[in-house]
């Protein structure tokens, strides 16, 4: 990270990486143990189900209505409006949801280590081979 201030300007950002397979957005930093982006998804739209591994996420959503899925099964959620801040904590698997009539416009911030976006095959947990499902805190089983 660098020792002064910086600013990226919004003409500036790059494609995000570290974003669940199939979501688009941009990115303006990504430094060690942190990172800042912006999604948009249209009304209706959901990412695949997910993990943030060691990072904690904070969305600040601008426009819509952001639904976290989550728990056992995905049968929790939460709902996060326009100037409402959620937190996801590390490891919890959930999927985004635009649950509103307009456009999903949040911008993202996460703190941590690691890789930024685990994919997996459903609220439960499970990656392919892998088993993720047993590195979740005991809250997020």
């Amino acid at each position: 990270m660098a020792d002064t201030p910086s600013v990226v300007r919004s003409t500036e950002r790059r494609p995000a990486t570290g974003l669940p397979v199939g979501v688009v957005g941009e990115q303006a930093f990504h430094h060690a143990q942190g990172w800042v982006g912006f999604l948009h998804l249209e009304p209706g739209a959901s990412s695949p189900w997910h993990h943030h591994g060691e990072w904690d996420s904070y969305a600040y959503v601008t426009q819509g209505i952001l639904r976290w899925e989550f728990g056992r099964d995905g049968t929790e959620s939460i709902e996060v409006g326009p100037g409402d801040v959620g937190h996801m904590p590390a490891w919890v698997v959930h999927r985004d949801v635009s649950a509103g009539a307009d456009d999903l416009v949040m911008v993202l911030f996460r703190a941590g280590d690691g890789e930024l976006t685990i994919d997996v095959s459903g609220p439960d947990g499970t990656r392919g081979a892998d088993d993720d499902f047993a590195k979740l805190s005991p809250a997020a089983r």
